[in-house]
């Protein structure tokens, strides 16, 4: 599985889920997508899981069929996932 967070490079520095992959949601909003295969199960997470989920949908939209929401930060924490700060 392949974790992106789409924060800001700033929120990203500051703190992230170890095993997640920096990449801007506004990238993803104006058409440039990570670099993944169509069917390989990504997870999306953001602060709130706001920005996570434009991401998501866009990324559908450009056929990625297994992406996901993980919500915020704390979302991913709280089922498990460590931060690195």
């Amino acid at each position: 599985m392949v974790i992106l967070d789409v924060r800001s490079k700033e929120e990203y520095e500051r703190s992230h889920i170890k095993a997640a992959k920096w990449f801007d949601v506004e990238r993803i909003i104006h058409g440039e997508m990570p670099t993944a295969k169509k069917d390989e199960e990504i997870m999306l997470y953001c602060r709130t899981g706001a920005r996570s989920t434009a991401a998501m949908y866009k990324m559908r939209a450009a056929g990625f069929r297994n992406v996901s929401n993980g919500g915020g930060l704390a979302d991913m924490a709280a089922k498990g996932y460590p931060v690195e700060y």
